[in-house]
């Protein structure tokens, strides 16, 4: 099964408690998630740090990474409204030195139901018999907009996966001002790599 053939609207949610042991997690520890194919379908499983060392990945594990829940201090903190993600997920679909960033910012719209997924398309180069399917793109569509936003699917690691995500945290909670000009700019965007923190 492949993750691109996934539908991102069916992710498998955060879970509250550690998925080996039971104990709910505290605000501000960190836990760690393992994803793995199992009878065709993706599951999650989210571990405190005791029982990841302690539990041997799954054959089938697809990828793992660390993360650590929102503290009380930081569910406090005010978010980017979904307009403006929206307006810097558009601004990007003329970057491809920020295809990673874009693909990682229409999945979380997708999960904020800001977007809907629509199909997954796969175009195949050169001529029959040697035809070979390039890189899969995924259809988006935003019922507010009446838009649809075709998506290349970016291939990444574990690490990278965390480095983009920490990356678009750290977007999301810059104010409306500053992600306009983030997304007018024509050179990549530095950033520091903060915690990261997931959906619970």
């Amino acid at each position: 099964m492949q993750i691109s053939a996934f539908p991102p609207e069916n992710a498998p949610k955060p879970s509250r408690v550690c998925s080996e042991t039971g104990r709910p997690f505290e605000p501000g520890e960190k836990i760690f998630v393992v994803l793995f194919e199992e009878k065709g379908e993706i599951r999650r499983r989210d571990l405190c740090a005791e029982a990841f060392a302690a539990t041997k990945r799954p054959e089938n594990a697809l990828a793992w990474w660390s993360t650590r829940l929102p503290s009380n201090a930081d569910k406090k903190e005010k978010l980017a409204p979904n307009d403006a993600l929206t307006d810097l997920f558009e601004s990007l679909a003329d970057r491809p030195d920020e295809a990673a960033l874009r693909y990682v910012l229409a999945l979380l719209l997708t999960r904020r139901r800001v977007l809907r997924f629509e199909r997954e398309e796969i175009e195949f180069l050169g001529d029959a018999p040697q035809r070979s399917p390039s890189a899969p793109s995924l259809v988006f569509f935003s019922p507010r907009r009446e838009t649809s936003y075709v998506v290349p699917v970016v291939e990444m690691n574990a690490e990278e996966i965390a480095a983009v995500e920490a990356r678009l945290l750290a977007l999301i909670r810059e104010p409306n001002a500053q992600l306009d000009a983030i997304a007018r700019t024509s050179a990549p965007v530095p950033f520091q790599t903060p915690s990261l923190e997931d959906d619970v």
